[in-house]
């Protein structure tokens, strides 16, 4: 192989990769907005960049994490709900961003409406559970709910 083939792989290489983290950043850009100008109360507190990944903060005791592999080339996404002190994490769906800016191959990245109902679809056991909880005036802990969120396969 020459050296301009090997230039050339490495300019398509480095373009696509620049692609996938902008379409990171306005991914993270419009759920932030998505979640800061929605009129409903969601009780979520932003407490990171897209850098980091997002961390919003659910009831000012949850954490939920929307984290991107750290893989190279890789396109997944992972949503998180973690203890306030991060110590506890539970895996609760993982989505797909493709180069061309689509969410799991149908929904536009910047598409503040959509991508915000995809985030509340993945999340929305959460508050299903802690509504359970509260009605039932059951104390509930990151480990309590594990066993609930985990999927078969993970448990």
């Amino acid at each position: 192989m020459t050296i301009s083939e090997l230039s050339y792989k490495a300019a398509f290489i480095a373009d696509r990769r620049r692609q996938l983290h902008k379409q990171w950043h306005t991914y993270c850009n419009t759920l932030i907005q998505a979640v800061t100008t929605t009129k409903q109360t969601l009780h979520l507190e932003i407490q990171s960049s897209p850098d980091e990944g997002l961390n919003f903060s659910l009831f000012n005791q949850f954490t939920l994490q929307v984290t991107r592999d750290t893989g190279f080339n890789d396109r997944e996404i992972h949503y998180i709900l973690s203890s306030r002190d991060g110590q506890h994490r539970i895996p609760l769906a993982s989505s797909q961003l493709g180069i061309d800016g689509l969410l799991d191959g149908q929904i536009r990245n910047t598409d503040r409406q959509a991508v915000l109902e995809h985030y509340l679809a993945r999340i929305s056991c959460i508050y299903d559970h802690l509504y359970q909880a509260m009605q039932q005036d059951i104390p509930l802990t990151v480990e309590a709910l594990a066993p609930a969120l985990l999927r078969p396969s993970q448990a």
